[in-house]
């Protein structure tokens, strides 16, 4: 009887030997990581995650995973597994801009991927070619290609063989043919996502606020969700500002279908803009149209001499909403409809501008919502003084200017006042001080611009940026901010209530 109980006792001391090796080896390859099957690896978590997508290859970025995710850092950062961000790049910028990208919000992504006018890649990341696909006799007969073609071509970085080129213009013309086709190779590549995030490798976008915002929508209702800029009638997501395909969509444009791209290559050869035919693909395909996520969209000027126009200025009736936003900090304007919305991307951000807006959200232990009043007081409030030469504040509500000293723009002419003027208003455009006096006589005014003999108001705060150093006085920026006014304004407004979000339901 004894030796049964005996090697009872030494079947249980090596099931338990047993069971602590498989922990340890458990734990240890959580920490080694994976081989995903593009060749980067994943930590055994991320495994986990993808087979539970049924075995669909969902593989982690490199040098990310489920492991990172919750620790160090990312500790507070969202789950956002059910996002695919698909960011866009040129072999020209991506140097530039996406390793800043890497080193910030990224670290805390598992999934992403990049797509630009060459393979690449970049601090060990692939760079996928979005053109490679495109119809060749669109790529080999089109002028639009010179600077894919002369890329492939250079033996040398790219800067040597690009010296000498527009590589701007080059790379503007371009780029319209990147949208359509990055789609469908991502949902290629990804079919299982609830969600696929558009952006550009300057676009910044804030993962907690995204995440409680997607939460309270249903990636199988069909839904395009941007801020909407207008060509002509239709209207399509401003590409800068990024834009949510959900994944009903998204399956409705490419699942079980081959070459759809491919079928509009020829129109975008005579078109402006990539996303204006990416918004043009899927309604024509899906019958799926953009919903908006802001009305003010600020269109850059070489956009709008090519007849797009703000969101704002077509619609009518619509809330700002300023959710997916093409303004970044030091030029987002601060006033009653946007102080206590929540923001979930921003624009034109600089290097630096992404670190500095992601270390602020580290530093809130990547609490959500952020909202517009925040970015003020983070960025912007300690910024602003009573006046600063050479700047560009951005005011441009009401112009004063004299009509008979100085030839004016139709835009200029349409915002100028014309009647009623108080003595003050009169003699605005005359100097800066009268300008200042103006607007310190208006009890609407918070800031104000001087510049070529136009005196102009805001009604809202914004910062903005420096302006070119001109050696004549009159063609000189210079601008002005009551702050006390301001700060008066903003002891006001800084109670905000529950957050609120666009497009709550479908359709």
């Amino acid at each position: 009887m004894l030796a049964p109980r005996g090697l009872s006792r030494r079947s249980v001391v090596v099931f338990a030997l047993f069971a602590s090796f498989i922990v340890a080896l458990f734990f240890a390859s959580s920490r080694m990581g994976a081989l995903c099957e593009d060749g980067s690896y994943c930590d055994v978590s991320a495994f986990r995650h993808r087979l539970s997508f049924g075995g669909s290859g969902k593989p982690c970025s490199p040098g990310s995973g489920d492991a990172i995710v919750h620790s160090g850092e990312c500790a507070h950062f969202p789950d956002v597994s059910n996002v695919l961000l698909v960011m866009k790049t040129g072999a020209s910028e991506s140097y530039g801009k996406i390793p800043n990208q890497i080193m910030t919000t990224l670290k805390c992504v598992p999934d992403y991927l990049f797509f630009g006018d060459m393979a690449q890649k970049v601090a060990g990341h692939t760079i996928h070619d979005s053109l490679d696909t495109v119809i060749p006799d669109v790529k080999m007969k089109n002028k639009d290609f010179k600077l894919y073609h002369r890329q492939q071509q250079c033996p040398i970085d790219l800067d040597s063989c690009n010296k000498n080129h527009n590589v701007g213009q080059e790379a503007w013309s371009l780029d319209k043919y990147k949208n359509i086709h990055m789609a469908e190779k991502a949902y290629a590549m990804r079919p299982n996502h609830d969600w696929y995030l558009f952006v550009d490798a300057d676009t910044y976008v804030v993962w907690p606020t995204m995440m409680k915002w997607l939460s309270k929508l249903n990636p199988k209702d069909p839904l395009y969700i941007g801020s909407v800029a207008y060509l002509g009638n239709f209207p399509f997501g401003h590409g800068g500002s990024g834009y949510l395909v959900s994944q009903a969509a998204m399956s409705k444009l490419f699942h079980g279908k081959s070459g759809v791209a491919n079928r509009w290559d020829e129109r975008v050869t005579h078109e402006c803009c990539g996303d204006y035919m990416f918004s043009k693909a899927l309604h024509t395909e899906t019958g799926v149209n953009v919903k908006n996520a802001v009305c003010l969209v600020v269109v850059p000027q070489p956009r709008r001499r090519l007849g797009i126009v703000q969101g704002e200025a077509r619609l009518t009736g619509c809330l700002q909403w300023p959710t997916i936003n093409g303004e970044k900090p030091h030029t987002l304007p601060y006033a009653e409809n946007e102080w206590c919305q929540p923001i979930v991307t921003m624009h034109h951000a600089g290097a630096q501008e992404v670190s500095d807006i992601y270390a602020f959200e580290k530093g809130r232990n990547f609490s959500d919502p952020l909202r517009i009043k925040d970015l003020y007081h983070e960025f912007v409030e300690d910024q602003l003084v009573v006046s600063r030469n050479d700047w560009n504040n951005l005011s441009d509500d009401v112009f004063y200017l004299n009509r008979s000293a100085s030839s004016y723009s139709d835009w200029e002419l349409g915002r100028a006042k014309k009647g009623d003027l108080s003595a003050l208003e009169a003699a605005a455009h005359r100097s800066f001080d009268d300008c200042r006096k103006a607007c310190d006589g208006d009890q609407t005014c918070l800031q104000y611009r001087f510049w070529n003999g136009i005196c102009s108001f805001s009604k809202t705060i914004k910062h903005g940026s420096p302006t070119k150093l001109e050696s004549e006085a009159w063609w000189r920026y210079k601008s002005g901010w009551n702050i006390k006014r301001i700060k008066e304004w903003v002891a006001a407004h800084d109670t905000c209530g529950s957050v609120d979000f666009p497009i709550k339901s479908w359709p």
